[in-house]
């Protein structure tokens, strides 16, 4: 599952298998089978091995926060787009980590919800990325200046995928990602298995996302309107129809469940509680009565 997920060290395999798949590919692991790591953390290893839960929650929250800022600084250095955006994968999914390991209902609606909004989020930010290698067969960031004016409607979806995925408010990540560090905060409070000084250090994943995020945002898509390597200026043109009925939704739906996350809050919570509640007491009970 850590594998899956995936956790630092076993990421490797993710930012080289998204940079060879086709854009479906990318779409569909990111989307959707990175969660199945998340899933069955939440559905095997945890409630199977609550004793185990307790026992190892702080090296497992621990190992979200290395996730969070490695993924968070390698994405930082990443000279290739999708690359760039594997690695964010890599950071966020290790929110769901630490909420997971937090074992508070808070954390571990955080988690789920964390999931099903990367799942939103990654996909429109490789949908986009393959938007622009459909154009002009590269994906490196220096190669491209001033695409916003040539590109306005790609570049306004840009930024809505960006921000997003930073976690600002009024877009589904920040629920998520505000949940997962009120889950982190209270855990140890709860006697729990979290320090809340690895809730305080996994904010600075936040600042690294601002970083590359915003630093991407003003080299690709700001200034001068420049092309480098193999790139004419006629390659380069605004999303046609096909690419809009797969953007729009994807976008709105980021935007209604940041504003909205009420149906799926009330989906998640019953689950979190449970959880939370299951591993707690019988964790405590086994580690005391093995």
């Amino acid at each position: 599952f850590a594998i899956k997920l995936p956790m630092v060290p076993f990421h490797t395999w993710l930012p080289d298998a998204h940079v060879e798949a086709p854009t479906p590919i990318s779409v569909i692991l990111a989307a959707l089978l990175l969660k199945i790591g998340g899933y069955g953390l939440a559905r095997i290893a945890f409630p199977v091995f609550p004793d185990a839960a307790i026992y190892f929650g702080g090296f497992v929250g621990l190992m979200g926060v290395i996730s969070i800022l490695y993924g968070g600084l390698n994405a930082m250095s990443s000279k290739d787009l999708k690359r760039l955006i594997a690695y964010s994968s890599v950071s966020h999914m290790g929110f769901v980590l630490l909420g997971i390991a937090s074992l508070t209902p808070e954390g571990v609606a955080g988690s789920v919800y964390q999931m099903f909004s990367h799942g939103i989020i990654s996909a429109m930010l490789f949908l986009l990325a393959g938007v622009l290698y459909d154009r002009t067969n590269d994906r490196m960031i220096a190669n491209y200046s001033g695409l916003s004016i040539k590109m306005p409607s790609y570049t306004a979806f840009v930024l809505i995928a960006f921000f997003a995925s930073m976690g600002l408010p009024g877009f589904s990540g920040f629920i998520a990602e505000i949940m997962v560090f009120l889950g982190a905060f209270k855990s140890n409070s709860i006697h729990g298995p979290l320090h809340e000084s690895l809730a305080i250090v996994a904010t600075l994943g936040l600042v690294l996302g601002a970083t590359y995020y915003l630093w991407t945002l003003q080299r690709m898509f700001f200034g001068p309107f420049n092309l480098k390597g193999n790139i004419s200026s006629d390659q380069v043109y605004d999303v046609n129809v096909r690419e809009y009925s797969m953007l729009i939704p994807l976008a709105a739906a980021a935007l209604f469940f940041g504003i909205y996350p009420q149906p799926m809050i009330a989906i998640i919570d019953p689950f979190a509680k449970h959880f939370a509640e299951f591993v707690l007491s019988t964790g405590k009970s086994l580690m005391l009565n093995p």
